[in-house]
Formats: structure tokens, C-alpha cells, sequence
């Protein structure tokens, strides 16, 4: 029986170390130099389209989070600043967040929010640094247009706030 237990126990020990091999990390953003990502514009125009970005974003301190908080989460609104719906054409898939010096950077996943408005785009992140709450930082978004072309939009003072 010991026996029996051993080659278990070994067996399980060799298949959960073989566990990562062959796992695709998902793709990140892109490194950009953090000049450039401040130096970002926070109008432009896409496919005909002036948009502008803001942000709603927390980090959740309620019982059953960590002591520390879990990570932050977040809501990109990339919005017309007129009320025709946007074309859609445009896309966002990159985001950066800076703060005091730091970059922390991801693609957004597939998960969106529905929009309230027609002439706005939303995406959501997940998984983001352990910053705040009740800090401001810097937002970038890649934006894609219709043509593959890349845009980054930028909203500044962005504020992180506290769920308990």
C-alpha cells in the first residue's frame, strides 16, 4: 500500500509540474517609452470621428478580498463628441496606465461593457497593478481604425476609487 501511494504521489508531482509546459501567456501591449505615451494627445480623430477618453476604475477592499485588495479593474470610455453612433471600424485593444513614473500595460480582453450611448465604445480591463485607491494616473488607449492604422488616446488625471 505504501507503495501504491508513492508512485501517486510521485506521478501527481511530475504531471502538475509538467502542467505549464506548452501554455501560451497571452500577448502584451506593446512597450512604449513612457514619453510618448504622455505625450499622447486627448482629442483625435479616427475615421472621421473626434473622441475623447475617460475612465471609471477601483480596486475592491470588500471582506472577501486579500488584505491588500485585489488588483485594479476598469472601465475605458472612448467617446464621440458628437451623438452620431461611431463607426465600427473603430477599434481599441491596448491600454496603458502610468503612475508616478511606472508603466503598467495589457491588452484589453474580449470582455466589453454595453454602452448607454451610441457614439461610445467601452472596454473593460481586469488584472491591473496594486496602485491606489484614491490616487490619479495617466490613461493610454490604442485605438485602431479602419484602415489597421494605430492611434493612441490619453486621459489624464484619472482617479482610482475604493469598494468595501
Amino acid at each position: 500500500m505504501h507503495t501504491k501511494t508513492c508512485i501517486i504521489v510521485i506521478l501527481s508531482a511530475v504531471l502538475l509540474s509538467c502542467a505549464d509546459i506548452g501554455e501560451v501567456l497571452p500577448p502584451a501591449a506593446p512597450d512604449i517609452p513612457i514619453h510618448e505615451l504622455l505625450a499622447a494627445e486627448d482629442t483625435i480623430t479616427v475615421d472621421g470621428k473626434s473622441l475623447t477618453l475617460s475612465t471609471y476604475m477601483w480596486r475592491d477592499f470588500m471582506p472577501i478580498s486579500p488584505p491588500d485588495g485585489k488588483p485594479l479593474i476598469g472601465i475605458a470610455y472612448i467617446d464621440g463628441i458628437d451623438t452620431a453612433s461611431l463607426p465600427s471600424t473603430i477599434r481599441a485593444d491596448a491600454i496603458w496606465i502610468v503612475y508616478d513614473g511606472q508603466v503598467w500595460r495589457s491588452l484589453f480582453n474580449d470582455e466589453t461593457s454595453n454602452p448607454a450611448k451610441p457614439n461610445r465604445l467601452e472596454r473593460v480591463f481586469r488584472n491591473g497593478p496594486k496602485w491606489g485607491p484614491g490616487v490619479y494616473l495617466d490613461v493610454i488607449v490604442r485605438l485602431l481604425d479602419g484602415a489597421g492604422g494605430a492611434h493612441l488616446l490619453r486621459a489624464s488625471h484619472q482617479y482610482i476609487s475604493r469598494t468595501d
